[in-house]
């Protein structure tokens, strides 16, 4: 059922993203929430998702039956036209909300320039590229199936980070979901002289997946 693929897609806007971006934890969500609905709010550092709940990516395991198994989903691999930058957006504080503020009795007065209530910059780091792919082993009409529902890549998508221009996929004749070509290092993969702590399936950024690996330079 598993056959190799490559999977790209192409962006209308930058995003904002390290350079490994995985693939199996961006359908990992959809995944996620199509099995269970959408999730109103969480703690933080808490996943409501644990590993028995059934939850199955279309794609090849490797280390199957042990604790540091992972998909055969490569990390990104950007288009040589990417381009690194940086920006920033204010975050500041809407005066139309200040009933909502317990002054305990007292007048109490809201500054903007200091204080608890001060604006501020927030810098973000974002890739510009005309396309990002993944090399994966897997079912390729379930992964064409849920590709639809990946309208934007990486963080601050309501702002129009991150936007897909369509999905392309397609079988190629090599597997480089781990290794690829002259057996460069794909994905993150677990190792224990690894020097690197770094998560290894979704969620990747609980801690019981993350584990000493060795990483693409």
């Amino acid at each position: 059922m598993f056959e190799p693929l490559r999977i790209r897609a192409y962006i209308q806007t930058p995003v904002i993203s390290d350079q490994f971006l995985p693939l199996d934890s961006i359908l990992y969500y959809h995944v996620v929430r199509e099995r269970f609905g959408e999730q109103d709010c969480s703690m933080p550092g808490e996943s409501t998702i644990r590993d028995d709940t059934g939850i199955r990516l279309p794609f090849a395991r490797e280390n199957e039956g042990n604790h540091d198994w992972f998909y055969h989903c490569s990390f990104a691999q950007w288009a040589p036209d990417m381009r690194e930058d940086q920006s920033a957006y204010c975050k500041r504080f809407d005066l139309k909300l200040a009933h909502l503020i317990d002054f305990q009795g007292k007048t109490g007065k809201i500054l903007l320039s200091g204080g608890r209530f001060k604006n501020y910059y927030i810098k973000i780091y974002y890739r510009a590229a005309t396309w990002v792919e993944w090399y994966a082993l897997g079912e390729q009409a379930e992964i064409a199936r849920l590709l639809p529902f990946v309208t934007h890549l990486g963080k601050k998508s309501a702002q129009g980070w991150g936007a897909v221009l369509r999905w392309e996929m397609e079988p190629v004749a090599f597997d480089w979901s781990i290794r690829g070509q002259g057996g460069s290092l794909m994905r993150a993969v677990p190792l224990e002289s690894g020097t690197f702590i770094y998560g290894i399936r979704p969620c990747y950024w609980e801690p019981i997946h993350q584990l000493p690996c060795e990483m693409p330079v």
